[in-house]
């Protein structure tokens, strides 16, 4: 039997999740002024709800099919993907820089793969440097090498390995190059076999290595600091994307990434000894008491504006913001993406989809 309780009183019927979902998407893009949005959301039940909102360009919508750039969410993709191999036997997570890429400046060869994971190498991060983005932007058709990269922009170390968590980008470039030299084949090959494939993660792309789609989210970005956004999209993504590599190089959907947080925080994807290395605190985040860093992802306690804990990661690139949470006491997945350098909106965004999903989940 079916009560309908509304008709009479003149009251209108109680929204459904999806419907709440999707006025957080509406409200807090109007809100924060924002350009457009992709989103997901996985319940304990597997339940998959998404959602987008605004535009890409012009009157043109995001779609659920679009991808973004996922920027260092990418991280967590390239961690797992070495902790597989470590469980493989093709690496060791103590081995040293030295036996995989000998004789690059600037970098100390006795540092770990174990100390790239968890940004302890003490190598500087060649993305801060701004003459990299100079000479990327003067010539953005341009395919970068690692030893180009390294010879002309990389700094003199932050510390000596093991001594100090820094966040470095260089990082997890440099596990791109070792990923290649030991398995004798390309990073997006590895991420296609070992992930994508098996998980049915049928709209994720390694660029440079890979053909991106045409359906592409436009990306947003003050590029001359006049306070005015630039459609990145408009330039070749050789440049950026060759130089950040394996540290953010990853085009995804939202309900991708909703559908790989929760296949790896659930254990579907790495040994339970690998994932616990993988979500070991091996350092606390400079500046907060609650933030454990681990390998490529970050470990939040409840001290935050959702007030559960949190488990995932954000990126930031030209054009393009996300964040990818799992939340381990309800088991609920949540992806934001969004196509504008636009902080407070992926924030608010991010904040109450997690809010609702727990009123709802």
């Amino acid at each position: 039997m079916v009560i309908n309780c509304c008709t009479e009183t003149g009251l209108e019927p109680e929204p459904t999740t999806s419907e709440k979902l999707q006025k957080v998407l509406d409200n807090n893009l109007e809100e924060f002024n924002g350009k457009g949005v992709s989103a997901a959301v996985i319940f304990q039940n597997q339940d998959l709800w998404s959602g987008t909102s605004g535009i890409s360009f012009g009157t043109s919508s995001i779609t659920k099919d679009m991808i973004f750039n996922i920027g260092s969410v990418t991280k967590t993709f390239i961690a797992a993907l070495c902790l597989q191999l470590a469980d493989k036997g093709a690496i060791c997570l103590e081995d040293s820089l030295h036996k995989w890429l000998p004789d690059y400046p600037n970098i100390d060869n006795s540092t770990t793969i174990l100390q790239l994971l968890t940004n302890t190498s003490g190598i500087n991060n060649i993305t801060d440097n701004p003459e990299l983005w100079s000479a990327v932007f003067d010539d953005p058709a341009k395919l970068w090498t690692l030893k180009e990269l390294v010879s002309s922009f990389l700094d003199e170390p932050y510390a000596a390995p093991g001594e100090d968590w820094f966040y470095s980008n260089t990082n997890y470039i440099l596990l791109g190059e070792i990923i290649k030299v030991a398995t004798g084949s390309s990073v997006s090959s590895g991420l296609r076999n070992h992930f994508f494939e098996p998980l049915g993660i049928s709209n994720t792309y390694y660029a440079i290595e890979e053909t991106l789609p045409p359906d592409i989210a436009h990306g947003w970005f003050d590029l001359t600091g006049n306070g005015s956004y630039d459609d990145v999209s408009l330039i070749s993504r050789n440049g950026i994307y060759s130089v950040l590599g394996s540290s953010a190089a990853i085009f995804s959907t939202a309900e991708d990434l909703a559908k790989w947080s929760s296949a790896l925080f659930n254990g579907n994807v790495l040994s339970e000894s690998s994932l616990d290395m993988m979500l070991y605190a091996y350092s606390t985040m400079p500046g907060t008491t609650d933030v454990g860093c681990g390998m490529g992802v970050f470990l939040i306690g409840p001290a935050n504006n959702t007030g559960v804990k949190l488990i995932g990661y954000t990126g930031r690139t030209f054009g393009y913001l996300t964040s990818m949470f799992y939340l381990p006491d309800y088991d609920i997945s949540v992806a934001v993406i969004i196509n504008e350098d636009n902080t407070a909106c992926l924030d608010a965004i991010t904040t109450d989809l997690i809010l609702e999903a727990l009123n709802n989940g």
